[in-house]
């Protein structure tokens, strides 16, 4: 069973785009060279089968990469990409603008429903532009397909009545909202976590909404977290909080990060056993704190670094967050002129 046949019979595809999916396949705009979950590559012309079984999967696939190896573009898993349409709600007569073109199946999934015109697709990467405009075009679809900075939202600043991301926000771009008559439908994250699916109803002045699922993906280019900075030294103390727990799960570091902004981590373990112990690491580019873990201890050696003590924030958040462990789904955020704000269950 294929993970179009499984989606569709669990549900997870609206029924009304159960034949979008079957006449849309997503092995048309998969390029021959991808790379899996454990980053191997996997290529259709030397290993045809396994290739296959991959984009049969519902998994995330990475399809371009930098020089240095990094991901730059992926194919999103079919679930996620059902989940998106779900809750972007498109009906005939509603004009599309896709933030993050990708591969070109979400846009040609909009444009077998929606029908061509309908549908304008924005990546900032001329060779992703490229290679998905060849596809679309291939499969016999011909949405636009522009290369331009998707944060400044459509090319003619036309109107849109829904607008889909395929990238990750940590600020939802005003200019979005201006031209966006309808759904926002959006991954929406922060530095400790790129965790959260967001959908704004927004009426061109101001948009609001929650976090509807988790989700992953790549970041808005002009949004990524800030780079990395270390230490060796700073000032020295100590913590009850064990460090591990603020990034336990989805839901702990999604809400640590909103307290704590533009705060990046990483956990580095002693060796490599999750049970042994490690050091948390917190940086925005200037400031940075380290915190260690042993397990049975007591207290945890802190160090912080910079002018933000970014341990000492991150542990309050964590206390505020522990009250009552809120789940992402109920957190939100409403966006307008003035700037954006998130909100937990209520505006």
């Amino acid at each position: 069973m294929t993970a179009i046949d499984d989606l569709t019979a669990r549900g997870v595809i609206s029924p009304e785009w159960v034949e979008a999916f079957r006449a849309v396949p997503r092995a048309d705009y998969v390029p021959d060279r991808i790379w899996d979950l454990d980053n191997t590559p996997v290529d259709r012309t030397t290993d045809p089968d396994p290739w296959q079984r991959l984009v049969d999967a519902d998994v995330p696939l990475v399809t371009h990469r930098a020089d240095d190896g990094t991901p730059v573009s992926s194919s999103s898993m079919p679930y996620m990409v059902a989940t998106m349409l779900r809750h972007l709600e498109p009906s005939p007569g509603d004009r599309v603008l896709e933030i993050g073109t990708g591969t070109g199946w979400n846009a040609a999934l909009l444009s077998h429903r929606l029908g061509d015109q309908a549908v304008t697709t924005v990546d900032v990467d001329p060779g992703i532009c490229a290679d998905a405009e060849a596809a679309l075009k291939a499969a016999g679809y011909r949405p636009r397909v522009v290369c331009a900075d998707g944060a400044d939202g459509h090319p003619d600043g036309a109107t849109v009545q829904r607008l889909i991301a395929t990238c990750t926000v940590q600020t939802v771009p005003y200019t979005w909202i201006r031209q966006t008559r309808g759904v926002i439908v959006t991954p929406f994250g922060n530095g400790m976590s790129a965790g959260g699916l967001l959908r704004l109803e927004s009426d061109g002045r101001t948009a609001s909404g929650r976090i509807v699922d988790t989700s992953a993906f790549m970041w808005l280019r002009a949004q990524q977290p800030a780079a990395w900075t270390t230490g060796s030294s700073g000032d020295d103390t100590t913590t009850g909080l064990d460090p591990r727990l603020l990034v336990a799960d989805v839901h702990e570091r999604f809400a640590v990060g909103l307290r704590v902004p533009n705060c990046r981590y990483s956990l580095a373990w002693g060796s490599g056993d999750e049970a042994d112990e490690c050091t948390l690491w917190l940086s925005d580019g200037i400031s940075w704190a380290s915190a260690d873990s042993i397990p049975g201890r007591d207290r945890h050696d802190v160090t912080q670094s910079g002018p933000r003590r970014l341990w000492d924030e991150a542990e309050a958040a964590y206390r505020w967050e522990d009250h009552d462990r809120p789940e992402i789904t109920r957190f939100g955020v409403t966006v307008d002129e003035h700037g954006q704000r998130a909100w937990l269950d209520h505006p």
